[in-house]
């Protein structure tokens, strides 16, 4: 029996060098002729590399981490590429249903409409509607894990809502609770209880990682990859009863000029690194930033010292 992982892709890519698929969709009227532009822009482009080498980030790499205990196959849920196997082609892009660069939010919004609805235009464009629904309906998957953001999971919730109890019970699902709150109702029983107990345990990190540390923590260090759905539940509950909430740091909420002086102060002493700096804002400087927001910071700072000849 196949057992198959699904987690979102990420803002953040690899070849960002390369052309990019892109589109600017104020001319269209309707979610039907936006699904419709965007599939013709992607099958127009020549794909360059693997889905599962594109999307980066410590998110990914858990999946990977998953998958690879579990000889499980690793998909991807995205908003430019419906669900696409990690071997699957696919060209550089940028859409997103969630905030920042290339999000298509704020046009779904005029159109009435939500990241669900775009999820079944735009999988009805590749001609795989449900695909979700067709995966967990084929009787030779035995089990599928699903590590989302709330905003995938508020984009796949429509082709969950069609998938029939006994298939339902093949899957399980780790997000936030505002993720919980975008699932079916009869789907929320298999998301397994997880909260922020985790981050005090060997697995902590941040809000963006927590759906894939989630599922780590449930494999590797829970081992109920193919337990009943009562017993994995009831065991998470167990593990999560024995860790400590975590106090929350107060952090100061900056400009994003006050952030780009602070990462010029201590640029050269990290070695221009993203994660030693996003850290350095976090711990030491103790500045709220939010992952996006401090990328596309970095990526300002890090284009003029490689233009400067600094990097």
């Amino acid at each position: 029996m196949r057992t198959v992982i699904i987690t979102n892709c990420t803002n953040r890519k690899r070849m960002s060098g390369s052309l990019r698929v892109t589109f600017e969709p104020s001319d269209c009227e309707s979610l039907t002729m936006m699904a419709a532009l965007w599939a013709q822009k992607v099958k127009a482009h020549e794909p360059l590399v693997q889905a599962g080498s594109l999307y980066v980030g410590r998110s990914v790499q858990e999946a990977f981490k998953v998958a690879r205990a579990l000889k499980a196959e690793l998909m991807f849920a995205s908003t430019g590429m419906g669900l696409i196997p990690s071997d699957g082609l696919c060209p550089l892009y940028d859409l997103t249903v969630a905030e920042g660069a290339g999000s298509i939010r704020l046009k779904l919004n005029e159109f009435g409409a939500s990241p669900r609805d775009w999820w079944d235009a735009i999988n009805t464009q590749y001609n795989q509607p449900y695909p979700i629904k067709e995966l967990a309906g084929s009787p030779d998957v035995g089990l599928i894990l699903i590590a989302l953001s709330a905003n995938y999971i508020d984009l796949i919730a429509n082709d969950l809502a069609q998938i029939n109890a006994v298939d339902a019970a093949k899957i399980r699902i780790f997000t936030s609770r505002p993720g919980i709150i975008h699932l079916p109702e009869h789907f929320k029983h298999v998301a397994m209880p997880y909260d922020e107990r985790l981050e005090s345990s060997r697995i902590a990190g941040t809000r963006n990682d927590y759906p894939q540390r989630a599922m780590l923590h449930f494999i590797e260090d829970l081992n109920l990859a193919f337990q009943p759905i009562t017993v994995a539940r009831h065991t998470v509950n167990e593990a999560m009863d024995r860790l400590q909430t975590v106090s929350k740091v107060a952090r100061r909420r900056v400009t994003d000029q006050e952030v780009l002086t602070l990462l010029k102060e201590v640029w050269a002493s990290y070695g221009g690194s993203s994660t030693r700096l996003l850290r350095y804002l976090r711990d030491e400087a103790k500045v709220a930033c939010e992952q996006s927001r401090f990328r596309t910071l970095w990526s300002q700072l890090k284009d003029g010292a490689a233009s400067r000849g600094e990097a």
